[in-house]
């Protein structure tokens, strides 16, 4: 008998998980780079669209990185799309959008600055830092000068800003920047 409650006890527990809308079971334990109890991950897709808050999520980690080189824009390093660790990239989303930065580095600080205009085909990227490492109010474009996350600890999250106007921006790491070389174009088109 205890056998038998045992079996309809889990089958409950499955039947209740079934039916197409159940959610992606989660762990207990925060992964890597992501504070205690953190929901940054939730809803986000492998493309970096939040479609509960329609926002692109946009991963910014230099730990463990490696730099990639672009035909256009030259050396990338410590920014790409989504929240899951990838490669570096040059990151392209569409006008108007919303966007948030998630610092998925487990030991270092980062910002994601605004430092200039590239082009279609290259960027003229400056030999210093030139962006501001202040945080930018929430809605504000990401191609505005001067325009930054601020600093994002080590499992954190920007507020939201908007990818504003159809442009080529070069954008860096106020910490890392001149140091280790990182930094990206967004492409808004």
């Amino acid at each position: 008998m205890k056998h038998a409650l045992t079996v309809l006890s889990l089958a409950a527990v499955l039947a209740a998980g079934c039916g197409g809308h159940a959610a992606a079971p989660t762990s207990a334990l925060p992964a890597p780079g992501q504070a205690g109890g953190n929901t940054m991950d939730v809803g986000i897709t492998e493309d970096g669209f939040d479609s509960a808050t329609s926002t692109i999520a946009v991963g910014v980690r230099l730990t463990g990185e490696n730099p990639f080189v672009d035909s256009r824009y030259g050396q990338v390093l410590g920014y790409f799309k989504g929240k899951t660790s990838t490669p570096s990239q040059v990151i392209s989303v569409p006008t108007g959008s919303n966007i948030r930065f998630f610092n998925v580095d487990g030991a270092l600080p980062h910002t994601m600055s605004f430092l200039g205009n590239a082009t279609r085909h290259s960027a003229p990227w400056p030999s210093q830092f030139t962006g501001s490492g202040t945080a930018s109010p929430a809605g504000t474009a990401i191609g505005t000068t001067n325009w930054s996350t601020g600093t994002l600890t080590p499992g954190s999250r920007s507020a939201k800003y908007t990818t504003g106007l159809p442009g080529f921006y070069m954008m860096g790491c106020a910490f890392h920047y001149v140091l280790h070389g990182m930094r990206t174009v967004v492409i808004v088109k």
